[in-house]
């Protein structure tokens, strides 16, 4: 596909991540179905590019509707609740980005520790009419070393398991074993390709889900109680 600039937020994406690498076209009952609960400019982006993967599998856009029995087993009741949820996006990973219809980009979930992070979300901009334009900056500032996962030396891991597993397919992704969330040994020894629709399913069974916000996982990250002043955390979500 010939490059073309949609906006300035998703042509600085495809700066980053390329063009995608596998397409899926979506047909129109489906942009139908989402028209008014999802952002026109995402159901545009859909149209151009079909639910698609990046970099071999690195980052995807996805069928939400494939991801709503993973986000209810992920999401409890209490946040279900205030808002209509998605899944718009996922990395290699598993970590699934959540967009509400209220709140925009509401949550992450990053499996591979059992972390539902509550972002900032946008409900004011969306309640003011600007949800197509926190979704353009959605994409705009996702960035790849935020997408990867790193080792215990501090070196990303995507391509190195490229290199030994080959492209992940749309319904793959790589996970650890045992999970990071129980050992916390991020070795490429311990990753392998797995289903990701069985993987979302059964790591709940296995760990606690732990629920979060940046001022818990800075806690976490460097042992303060305050974290106004913390360095960018988004690599760790």
């Amino acid at each position: 596909m010939s490059h073309f600039i949609i906006d300035e937020g998703f042509d600085y994406f495809l700066e980053k991540f390329g063009q995608p690498d596998w397409q899926q076209p979506v047909d129109q009952a489906t942009l139908d179905y989402y028209r008014g609960k999802l952002p026109s400019k995402l159901l545009f982006y859909w149209q151009h590019f079909g639910f698609c993967r990046f970099k071999q599998g690195l980052f995807w856009m996805v069928n939400p509707a494939d991801y709503e029995d993973e986000l209810a087993i992920w999401l409890d009741e209490e946040i279900t609740r205030k808002d209509n949820y998605y899944v718009i996006a996922r990395s290699g990973f598993g970590k699934l980005y959540v967009w509400g219809e209220k709140t925009g980009h509401a949550y992450t979930i990053t499996p591979t520790r059992g972390w539902v992070y509550q972002e900032e979300g946008d409900k004011k901009d969306i309640a003011e009419g600007y949800a197509d334009k926190k979704l353009e900056l959605f994409f705009g500032f996702s960035k790849l070393d935020h997408t990867d996962i790193y080792d215990n030396n501090d070196k990303p891991l995507f391509k190195r398991c490229i290199k030994k597993f080959g492209a992940l397919d749309y319904d793959e992704m790589f996970g650890f074993v045992p999970a990071l969330a129980i050992s916390d040994n991020a070795s490429i020894k311990n990753v392998d390709k797995m289903n990701i629709f069985v993987h979302l399913n059964l790591l709940p069974d296995l760990i606690e889900i732990q629920h979060i916000d940046f001022e818990r996982l800075g806690q976490m990250a460097f042992g303060v109680e305050d974290s106004s002043n913390l360095p960018d955390l988004d690599s760790l979500k």
